[in-house]
């Protein structure tokens, strides 16, 4: 487990909520755990997006993972640390829904919206959810299938 996962599960364990606004997630970090600045809550809601810990669905951030069954140290606080793995390479889903938003000029937040109501109603994993959606606006994702294909079939062999 990331320190960034540890950060995102903690949060929406002690708000007790399952998603949020965008405002009311950065508002949490710094405001009400007065964990980082507005700016650097900022960051780590960033963060989270472009790592794929955290999806946006009809306006809400919400955790991709289960956050509640993550194991967090007691009076858990992240470190200034965390912000370093938000320089780390993108995960899949957002290289696809980053091509996706090149090729065709739409926004990002609405692309990770249509892959995430695609997710909803397929039952299907994030990366090829934003394949679905790619392709359907007619765009060439072709170049992300093998990658896709074997970071899916290491997920899935533990």
């Amino acid at each position: 487990m990331s320190e960034l996962e540890a950060a995102i599960a903690q949060i929406f364990r002690k708000k007790g909520k399952m998603s949020m606004s965008e405002k009311d997630f950065v508002f949490a970090v710094s405001l009400d755990f007065r964990w980082f600045t507005p700016k650097d809550a900022q960051k780590l809601l960033d963060a989270g997006m472009g790592s794929g810990l955290l999806v946006m669905e009809d306006g809400m951030v919400k955790p991709s993972f289960d956050h509640k069954s993550t194991a967090v140290p007691k009076g858990y606080t992240p470190s200034p640390e965390i912000f370093q793995g938000a320089v780390q390479p993108k995960g899949m889903f957002m290289k696809i829904i980053d091509a996706t938003a090149l090729k065709t000029g739409m926004p990002v937040q609405d692309l990770i919206s249509q892959a995430n109501q695609t997710q909803d109603r397929m039952s299907v994993d994030t990366e090829v959810a934003a394949l679905i959606v790619a392709r359907s606006l007619g765009v060439d994702v072709s170049e992300f299938f093998d990658t896709v294909e074997e970071d899916l079939g290491k997920r899935y062999k533990k």
